[in-house]
């Protein structure tokens, strides 16, 4: 099969496109590529949104019977059963006071829509200096217009795009582990959350609309934030007006453990942004909701996706979060990531795992060449732990310095310790090549 002419996203064009990488089939927590070769899949598809497992014939039915049923109508003046339906069912689990929703494609999609929802309900109260979005060092909001101005990594996409929309603002992370300030908590007295209250007052607190973050963060691979500091960054907000819009679309449906993120960390989010395991990437679905207060000085979202509150896209959603539910993937995520958690916990013993750390099955080995200064472990080296991994069976990646694993939350503990050898093993082997003794 030539594959000369389709186009990788953030892949070089002179990468090799081999059997090895042109995945064919899935079934729960493995997958096989063109060449027959199975792998253990624990990054859920690589961008992590397969939570019910990879093959599920019931979300395939719902799908059929709602393409068969209806297959497409404009979300613009018409609703749909579907749409309907869902939004409902999100109001029984989303955060509290989050009880108003839009469905659009992808994660990036619901950044951008809920950036405009914020700007739209300034700019109908008569604050239409509101235009300045805080983010954060290290985020990741998406590629589209508005989520890229808040896109806080070292990624070159946003770079290669400026000049963008005027107004993205950022703050430092709460990346304990290699603390920018240089600080450790709890002696830090949560100084990233202080900074924010600097940085607000600077720029003026009447020109910024909203702070957005990932409850808990991908960029440096699953910073979690310690405790204090979402409460302290809600303070602020509420403080000075602006909205606090939570981005579930990584830790949403399950991943930590919880139904969203949010719930580890005690705070009422005005909005919140959802994706990948809201369809378990059977099909392309997302969403962003809000409290009653955001929606209601906004009579009209001046705002339209072709394929926005798809009723296909909601048939999924509705038949995945059954499936979580009735098959309780979250407790199972919780339990099964205790157990994954302790297990990378344990390889803190090796000369280049400086700490493991994460929620549910949501999970990082963040690697350092000294476990003093921590200084980074270099991307090639990274990239050669997961190189090894493949070759012996096993899908993952990295984030910034750190190994990162985020499997189906259907994964068994069999599955996971025999993805601790694996992993256990390519560590090894790359510190021999670096130099280190076991």
């Amino acid at each position: 099969m030539d594959t000369s002419h389709l186009i990788l996203h953030k892949t070089p064009r002179s990468a090799a496109v081999d059997d090895r990488n042109i995945i064919i089939r899935g079934e729960g927590v493995y997958v096989w590529d063109r060449g027959g070769n199975r792998y253990l899949d624990l990054d859920s598809g690589v961008t992590r949104p397969v939570h019910v497992g990879h093959g599920r014939e019931d979300l395939a039915r719902a799908v059929y019977d709602q393409i068969i049923k209806l297959s497409y109508f404009t979300p613009c003046g018409y609703a749909n059963e579907p749409a309907l339906e869902l939004s409902g069912v999100l109001t029984t689990i989303a955060p509290r006071g989050i009880n108003n929703f839009v469905f659009e494609c992808s994660g990036s999609e619901a950044v951008e829509s809920a950036m405009k929802l914020a700007k739209q309900h300034f700019v109908c109260r008569g604050e239409e200096a509101r235009y300045k979005v805080i983010s954060r060092k290290g985020a990741y909001h998406g590629v589209n217009g508005l989520g890229l101005r808040a896109l806080g990594t070292m990624n070159p996409m946003r770079q290669l795009m400026e000049p963008l929309t005027p107004g993205g603002l950022f703050a430092e992370s709460p990346y304990c582990y290699r603390c920018p300030y240089r600080m450790s908590y709890p002696a830090c007295e949560l100084h990233c959350a202080r900074e924010v209250e600097r940085l607000v007052e600077f720029e003026k607190p009447e020109s910024i609309s909203a702070f957005i973050g990932e409850p808990i963060q991908q960029g440096f691979g699953v910073a979690v934030p310690p405790d204090g500091y979402w409460p302290a960054i809600q303070k602020i907000c509420r403080d000075h007006g602006i909205l606090m819009i939570m981005d579930e679309v990584i830790c949403g449906f399950g991943r930590t453990g919880r139904m969203f993120g949010t719930e580890h960390f005690d705070v009422s989010p005005d909005m919140i942004t959802m994706a990948k395991g809201i369809s378990s990437g059977c099909v392309p679905l997302s969403a962003v909701g809000c409290t009653d207060e955001v929606l209601a000085p906004v009579d009209i979202f001046n705002h339209l996706h072709t394929y926005g509150n798809h009723p296909v896209a909601c048939a999924a959603g509705i038949k995945n979060i059954q499936i979580l539910r009735e098959e309780r993937m979250v407790e199972n995520a919780e339990q099964t990531g205790r157990y994954f958690l302790d297990g990378l916990k344990a390889l803190e013993t090796r000369p280049t795992v400086g700490e493991a750390r994460g929620k549910g099955l949501w999970l990082a080995l963040d690697m350092t060449l000294d476990k003093r200064t921590r200084s980074p472990f270099p991307e090639e080296n990274l990239a050669g732990i997961v190189s090894r991994a493949k070759q012996k069976g096993i899908i993952m990646k990295f984030m910034g310095s750190a190994l990162e694993f985020a499997p189906p939350l259907i994964i068994t503990r069999q599955d996971i310790d025999g993805a601790l050898a694996v992993i256990d093993e390519c560590v090894a082997e790359e510190e021999k090549v670096l130099g280190f003794r076991s």
